[in-house]
């Protein structure tokens, strides 16, 4: 059985495709500070990373792998990634109307708030992409991991994927990082009350929380006793940069795990 000790989710993945002139598929390293700070880690450690096809190119290669495994179809250095194919329908919702559109902006506190943000159909119907998207992420996940294994759930895209861990497979260590500052209750508030709730519950599903905030104490534990006493529990929590955070907890986990060995 392919199973993974270590395991990250992120919407960008390491590496991303493009067609050559030949038709060919090609790749190379993923963008952002996120890649660039774990993709060391994920190639020294058993582990598997789970990540979404952002592109055409990128849901061909995840077609033609066998399983959506790109690493049973392109040398990737050691590394094993699992590629989601989510429809593109459900990915806009769940990315660009969810994530982007709603959740970055509130934690940035950057509505204009005596006019937006606003909350009627289209918002229900985008928010059932993202419980979608997440529940995609967390199949994936309970797929590959292998018993006792760490999983690392990387930003806001993936709020919900915690606490759906956590019910499937209770027996996973699980850490979740926000790569944004946090917003405060008040201001988290203006969102509608489930759906609140749905994030704070979500990411308190996890062994280990943390945000990009670097002093005080963690964000969630203030929001999470307005909004879901008294049934919130409290998360060991870390603030930091993102890479940093991130790369620190896997390199801990797989350590402490004796994860890092030898794949036969």
């Amino acid at each position: 059985m392919d199973k993974a000790q270590i395991l990250i989710a992120s919407n960008r993945g390491p590496v991303s495709f493009a067609t050559a002139d030949d038709g060919s598929l090609a790749f190379r390293r993923g963008g952002g500070g996120l890649v660039s700070g774990m993709i060391s880690v994920a190639s020294e450690i058993d582990g598997l990373w789970v990540c979404a096809a952002l592109s055409a190119a990128d849901r061909r290669a995840a077609a033609e792998a066998p399983g959506a495994r790109l690493d049973r179809s392109h040398d990737l250095d050691g590394m094993r990634v699992h590629m989601l194919d989510i429809p593109e329908d459900t990915f806009a919702g769940a990315y660009t109307g969810i994530a982007n559109s709603t959740l970055w902006f509130t934690q940035h506190m950057l509505y204009d708030t005596p006019n937006k943000p606003s909350f009627g159909s289209g918002f229900r119907r985008r928010w059932e992409d993202y419980a979608a998207y997440n529940n995609a992420f967390a199949e994936a996940l309970v797929a590959g991991a292998a018993d006792n294994a760490r999983v690392a759930v990387q930003d806001y895209h993936l709020a919900l994927v915690p606490r759906i861990l956590r019910a499937r497979r209770p027996d996973l260590r699980i850490a979740h990082f926000s790569h944004t500052p946090w917003a405060p209750p008040e201001y988290f508030r203006t969102l509608p009350d489930q759906v609140a709730r749905d994030l704070l519950e979500g990411m308190l599903g996890a062994t280990t929380s943390g945000s990009s905030a670097r002093a005080g104490p963690t964000p969630s534990c203030g929001a999470a006793r307005r909004s879901c006493a008294p049934t919130w529990t409290r998360p060991t929590a870390r603030s930091g940069t993102a890479a940093g955070w991130s790369t620190w907890a896997c390199t801990r986990w797989a350590r402490r795990g004796g994860a890092a060995r030898e794949r036969g």
